[in-house]
């Protein structure tokens, strides 16, 4: 951070911060309700590990989609939290459609 005057001291993010966090963004990046994702942390080689379990959003190439998101995901909450994040695990559950409305 450049600009602002310096601190003394040291900012902390809660396991259930970081968690809730991740949590967020994994649900916007693979299209799904916040409420039908979770996340847990762990340790990769000393950096954050996200273990991403949801549904993704329909797509023509599903595999292809959730590669890109866990790099998606993995650099979004590392620019957000401050924290190294070394890798992003995503196991999905099913797929997001979208809803249309029947005109009857």
């Amino acid at each position: 951070m450049t600009g602002g005057p310096v601190v003394p001291g040291r900012v902390e993010i809660s396991a259930r911060a970081l968690t809730s966090c991740a949590r967020a963004v994994a649900a916007e990046h693979l299209g799904a309700p916040v409420k039908h994702v979770r996340v847990a942390l762990g340790d990769h080689r000393g950096s954050l590990a996200l273990d991403i379990t949801g549904p993704i959003a329909a797509a023509d190439d599903l595999v292809g989609r959730a590669t890109t998101t866990a790099v998606e995901v993995r650099d979004r909450v590392s620019e957000l939290t401050g924290r190294r994040v070394g890798s992003a695990h995503i196991e999905l559950t099913g797929i997001v459609r979208e809803r249309t409305n029947r005109v009857r």
